[in-house]
């Protein structure tokens, strides 16, 4: 025969005036759940539901609280006037804690214009060429005007005395073989490259024009590119760029040495987008 046993439980009103007021200002916490705990415990009687929600509110406004317990019968709610509301804890105290999120918000606005303030004065001492990698970092507009980029970028590649591992021109092989190629002959250096390596393909009247790839390069150079190679070169001489056939992707070491390139030269934003081609 089974033994009967019996549970009770017991809710104290103290208890419960208190995780509400912890769940609404210390835990931040859903409104509607804090108010679904305080109106579970307020049941069982006459009131609206309109009321009974006032009520809650009150006990967060410490205008109201329940006290007692359900094993004694003496859970209730008691609320208060003016003159005999009790002080509610400061962490509680939901006029205090608004006035203080205004106070707060205050003075960051005035931090901001603060440093607004040196940011513009600073940007009046930076060289032109540098201006916008500093907006850059710092989540600032990047102001384009006509001939600016292409000057900031030869500035800041002609300024650069760090010593690094490759010139800064010339063709990327799949296998990650670099060829360091002077600026502006890219080219007349595929030509060659194919007149050696391809003499067949190099004397097929075709590849004199623009092949599939369509990548801007004409001859010996799109041919490349269409089979894999990546040109890196620029224009306007600033920090060169990969030219690359759009339809394949970087092999592994390909990416290995586009990235070691950029972070070389400072560039970790180009750094990384070579591996977002993955993505």
């Amino acid at each position: 025969m089974l033994e009967k046993k019996e549970v009770t439980f017991n809710i104290e009103g103290k208890f419960i005036t208190q995780l509400a007021r912890e769940w609404m200002f210390c835990e931040g916490r859903e409104f509607e759940k804090v108010m679904d705990l305080l109106l579970s415990c307020m049941g069982g009687t006459n009131q609206s539901e309109k009321t009974l929600r006032r009520l809650a509110e009150d006990v967060l406004l410490g205008r109201a609280e329940l006290s007692g317990n359900t094993a004694e019968g003496t859970f209730c709610l008691t609320t208060y006037n003016a003159d005999e509301q009790t002080d509610v804890p400061e962490q509680f105290n939901i006029f205090s804690r608004y006035v203080e999120a205004i106070r707060k918000k205050e003075k960051a606005e005035k931090e901001k214009e603060m440093y607004m303030e040196w940011y513009a004065v600073a940007m009046e001492y930076v060289p032109e060429y540098l201006k916008n990698e500093v907006r850059h970092r710092t989540d600032q507009p990047i102001e384009s005007r006509y001939g600016s980029d292409m000057l900031a970028g030869f500035m800041e590649r002609t300024m650069d005395e760090k010593e690094h591992s490759t010139e800064d021109y010339g063709w990327l092989e799949p296998d990650g073989t670099f060829h360091e190629v002077e600026w502006g002959v890219h080219q007349e250096w595929a030509q060659n490259y194919m007149d050696e390596k391809f003499p067949e393909e190099a004397m097929n009247g075709d590849i004199n024009l623009q092949t599939k790839c369509n990548v801007g390069l004409i001859g010996a150079g799109d041919w490349l590119v269409e089979r894999g190679w990546v040109l890196l070169h620029n224009p306007s001489q600033g920090i060169a760029f990969p030219t690359k056939n759009p339809m394949k992707r970087y092999t592994k070491a390909q990416k290995e040495f586009l990235y070691d390139y950029y972070m070389e030269r400072g560039k970790e934003k180009e750094a990384n987008a070579i591996y977002g081609d993955d993505l």
